[in-house]
């Protein structure tokens, strides 16, 4: 960020509000034990920004504050719902309650390379809207370059844990569980039918290039390479298939018309937590709402190409010539965005379907037989405890 766009965030605060901000970083790896120490120790900031994946656990270990009541409803019809309700948490006895604030949004599109498009005879600027015009286009995109028998060339590549398979699963009208009930919903029809697609891909249509299986090509460096023409990823890769110098779009993630569905996909990214050791709540929750305002996002979004959480700020991007095509194309994704599961427990839940769903894709078991297996393991360890507590 350039000087006067960090006096914008730090300084302009700071003199209006007559205090001063002392920033720390830490790296990534590891966020959450440095956190949970410095809580430990007594050390923890008034604010800290984590992986939404956290917050969870943290708000269940009660070193957090719930923003409901210190202010967030005055401006939360400012902010997008799915941004929203990755901030909120359900606590078995206390129900669902906010206890962060995103400062951006991140989700998952479709990308895809036009000039493999345009090899293929596809439209170069139509992605696929349904998942079964998805399967039309990847099947006329994967090739036998040199006629060995084996394509060089695939329509499509993915990675196979929750947070990359969740845009299948709300596609399907699926879904992990449900956070009221604290019942497990993967042993439904939904998710059953989202992870029997998903197999397909790979075994019945022979379109995807197995870039789930270890050692493989991931999706992002594939679709550098031009082996892969379709994949699902994030805004954070558009600076570096630019780079590369890929003729390529974004689309919408294709949608299941059966079932009414547009499009679906998720959400990840950071939010801003308050601590319950700070001594200054208050003051702290007027630098959440600061940092979520219409002219911070509209400048977060220019400078860093991150999805603004603020509705207005939104608005402002489509009216301006200044944000690129494709980050506009995320940006509409965002409406269609839901939020994994928002419990404390869920990365046990994200490994117990890790496991089962690669022996769905190993052929150990069948879709059916792994969600159903799933869901029994869910139940019997992390929703059992959950209740108990």
């Amino acid at each position: 960020i350039r000087k006067t766009n960090k006096e914008l965030f730090q300084w302009a605060f700071e003199n209006q509000y007559k205090v001063a901000i002392s920033i720390s970083r830490i790296p990534f790896q590891g966020q959450g034990e440095k956190i949970m120490y410095a809580c430990n120790s007594r050390r923890a900031p008034d604010i800290a920004r984590m992986d939404i994946g956290l917050i969870p656990k943290f708000a269940a270990g009660k070193a957090l504050m719930a923003l409901d009541d210190l202010g967030l409803k005055e401006f939360s019809s400012e902010l997008l719902d799915a941004a929203l309700d990755a901030g909120r948490v359900f606590l078995p006895g206390i129900g669902s309650r906010s206890y962060a604030v995103p400062d951006e949004f991140t989700t998952l599109a479709l990308y895809y390379n036009k000039e493999m498009f345009t090899n293929a005879g596809l439209n170069p600027n139509k992605p696929p809207e349904s998942w079964q015009e998805f399967i039309e286009y990847a099947k006329k995109l994967t090739k036998d370059l040199d006629a060995d028998g084996k394509p060089e060339q695939y329509g499509f590549a993915m990675q196979i844990t929750p947070w990359w398979s969740m845009p299948f699963l709300f596609s399907f009208d699926g879904n992990v569980l449900d956070e009221k009930t604290m019942r497990c919903k993967l042993g439904e029809k939904g998710a059953i039918n989202a992870l029997k697609f998903q197999v397909s891909l790979s075994t019945e249509h022979k379109i995807e290039g197995g870039a789930w299986r270890s050692g493989a090509i991931t999706p992002a460096m594939g679709f550098k390479n031009k082996i892969y023409a379709m994949i699902l990823n994030g805004p954070w890769n558009l600076r570096s298939f630019r780079d590369a110098d890929l003729q390529f779009g974004v689309g919408l993630i294709p949608g299941n018309p059966s079932l009414g569905i547009r499009s679906k996909t998720n959400v990840g990214g950071n939010a801003n937590v308050i601590f319950r050791s700070t001594k200054s709540p208050k003051l702290a929750m007027k630098f959440l709402r600061y940092l979520s305002s219409a002219k911070v996002q509209s400048i977060w979004m220019e400078e860093l190409g991150a999805i603004p959480i603020n509705k207005k700020a939104h608005t402002m991007a489509l009216q301006k010539n200044t944000v690129d095509t494709e980050l506009l194309k995320f940006m509409e994704q965002a409406e269609y965005a839901e939020s994994r599961p928002k419990i404390p427990g869920y990365d046990k839940i994200d490994r117990i379907i890790t496991n089962e769903v690669e022996t769905a894709f190993s052929g150990d078991r069948t879709p059916e037989e792994a969600m159903l297996k799933a869901c029994e393991t869910i139940e019997d360890t992390v929703l059992k405890e959950l209740k108990l507590n």
